[in-house]
């Protein structure tokens, strides 16, 4: 599975799909990334074909990684060219 730290793209988040995969409500009320795309986790999963092209790459972030790497995991295994954002929300706004 690919992986790399916000830190490592904060630079870079203009040029690449970013894609907040937190749940509507915590999206809502905690600080976003106006360059991420919103697609709650639980849509996503249910019909990645809907918002995903297998031919495009794409960072998924949520608030802490962990709910990343598990969806990047299971995306990958039906194709998708997707990168678990290590750190998440949480490392983005703490420094």
């Amino acid at each position: 599975m690919k992986s790399v730290h916000i830190n490592d793209i904060k630079s870079n988040l203009n040029s690449i799909n970013l894609i907040d995969i937190r749940e509507s409500i915590e999206f809502l009320s905690l600080p976003k990334l106006a360059q991420a795309t919103h697609i709650p986790m639980s849509e996503l999963l249910q019909a990645p074909e809907d918002f995903l092209n297998k031919e495009i790459s794409y960072y998924l972030i949520c608030r802490s990684g962990a709910r990343t790497f598990r969806v990047t995991e299971y995306l990958e295994h039906l194709g998708y060219d997707v990168i678990n954002v290590e750190g998440g929300m949480l490392e983005y706004y703490s420094k």
